[in-house]
């Protein structure tokens, strides 16, 4: 057996745009219902950022704006299918192939295909834009910044309409995706107030990790769940980011909206900062583990 502290990617192959490879699964990777999503996105963040290094022609990615500062490619949304991610066990190989896309001149978009014996176990999105600190050392002034010095990345293809629909989304306000409500949750008590932690909730830019935002909605959504929690697995997750955090900030979740049948739930959550700032949307599709 391979040690899984050693993460080890049997192969790996990367070029423009493109990212292939296999890793052996351990306790790092796995959580109580199968792949974890939070190691999912925390990887899947990294190769994104990589793969632009790599379209950008550098070994190490290191990007200034015009003043000379720092700039990030902060992700404004993704989305999760994953009818699968129940399926992976520990020694198991999981195959990964990764490409990025140009959404407009602001936006990329990355798409990766998860595969367990040449069978797709989930497919996620992630669309970012470059940002970057107008007044130093706080996060909220991060705004878009334009970057220029990327070349020609390959057009969406015409089934990926995520990017496209998760801009229009945010321009126009998501109360309504995929049948739950959002807006209701405006004024009223958070779920759960969750207390950042520098340690383990920011990334080394100094901004919260964008899946330190989806594991406090999934806290509030199994506080809901309670002792049902272990019976249902996720199958669907899309997000719109919106804003970042202070050091130290503490992040209100609210639940929305929630559809139960015996078979699945449908949830919807609001994320907020300091007084009621929307930082971050959530809507959840859950099924019955069998």
């Amino acid at each position: 057996m391979k040690s899984s502290a050693e993460l080890v990617e049997i192969s790996k192959e990367r070029s423009q745009g493109g990212w292939q490879s296999s890793q052996t699964l351990g306790m790092p990777e796995l959580g109580y219902a199968g792949l974890s999503e939070n190691w999912m996105l925390k990887t899947l963040g990294h190769r994104h950022w990589r793969l632009i290094a790599t379209a950008s022609g550098q070994q190490h990615a290191s990007f200034k704006d015009r003043r000379g500062n720092d700039v990030y490619a902060a992700f404004c949304a993704l989305s999760v299918d994953c009818p699968g991610l129940f399926l992976a066990d520990l020694d198991d190989s999981l195959e990964t192939v990764s490409k990025l896309y140009r959404v407009s001149r602001a936006r990329l978009a990355s798409l990766h295909v998860l595969k367990l014996k040449g069978e797709p176990i989930a497919s996620v999105c992630l669309v970012s834009t470059f940002v970057s600190r107008m007044v130093a050392g706080e996060n909220a002034s991060v705004a878009r910044v334009d970057f220029a010095g990327l070349p020609a990345l390959p057009a969406l293809p015409a089934d990926l309409d995520f990017p496209y629909h998760a801009a229009r989304l945010a321009r126009s306000g998501a109360d309504g995706h995929l049948g739950l409500r959002m807006f209701q949750a405006e004024g009223r008590d958070p779920d759960l107030v969750y207390s950042t932690c520098p340690s383990l909730d920011f990334n080394r830019a100094g901004l919260m990790y964008f899946p330190s935002f989806v594991a406090a909605a999934e806290r509030a959504a199994s506080d809901r769940f309670g002792k049902r929690a272990h019976h249902f697995a996720l199958r669907r997750r899309d997000v719109l980011f919106f804003g970042n955090l202070e050091l130290n900030e503490s992040l209100a979740v609210r639940i929305a909206d929630w559809i139960e049948t015996e078979q699945a739930v449908k949830a919807s959550l609001l994320l907020t900062g300091k007084n009621e700032r929307r930082v971050c949307e959530v809507f959840c599709e859950y099924g019955k583990m069998n």
